[in-house]
Formats: structure tokens, sequence, C-alpha cells
């Protein structure tokens, strides 16, 4: 999580954007909603499309424009679509954004 929020703050930064203390809200979020289900995760198992292209997938488009690698938020970008493809829930929507 912190990788994911330290690679976005870089991203944000080189865009003008800087982050103050990147981690410390996703922490702060992930404390206070440990018991609940991410709304990511209810969307796969109801089939519904993912926001992760909008969330990680936008992190490393911009990330690709501005020359910063961001190997994590790649790396979850494919795995929830690979997540949600598996179970045959991508929409169009989804796989035209991913190309």
């Amino acid at each position: 999580m912190d990788n994911l929020a330290l690679e976005t703050a870089a991203v944000a930064a080189r865009a003008g954007y800087p982050i103050a203390s990147p981690t410390a809200l996703p922490r702060q979020v992930a404390a206070h909603t440990a018991e609940n289900f991410s709304s990511m995760l209810q969307d796969l198992r109801r089939g519904a499309p993912t926001e992760i292209d909008a969330i990680c997938g936008a992190v490393v488009r911009q990330g690709g424009k501005l020359g910063l690698e961001t190997p994590h938020n790649a790396l979850l970008w494919r795995l929830v679509r690979a997540k949600a493809a598996k179970r045959g829930k991508m929409s169009a929507k989804t796989e035209a954004l991913s190309k």
C-alpha cells in the first residue's frame, strides 16, 4: 500500500501537485475500514466493472507520460484486470481503456 501511494505521489509531484505525507492518509483509511470489504472487491464479487483503470491505470498512464516507472501500480492494475477478465466481467469500456 505504501509503495502504491509513494508512486502515485511521485507522479502527482512531477505533474505539479505535490502530496505531503502520501502514506499517512491511506494508512488511516485502512485502519478505520479494516473490517469493511473494499468497493473494488465488492465490484469483483458481483461482476461489476471496477475502478482499477481510473485509479492504478491512470497512475501508470500518467507516469509513463512523465517518464516515471510505476511498477507497483502497474502490477495491481494487471492483477485486478486479470481477476475481472477471468470471471468474464470486463466491460467494453474497461477493455478499451487498457489499450
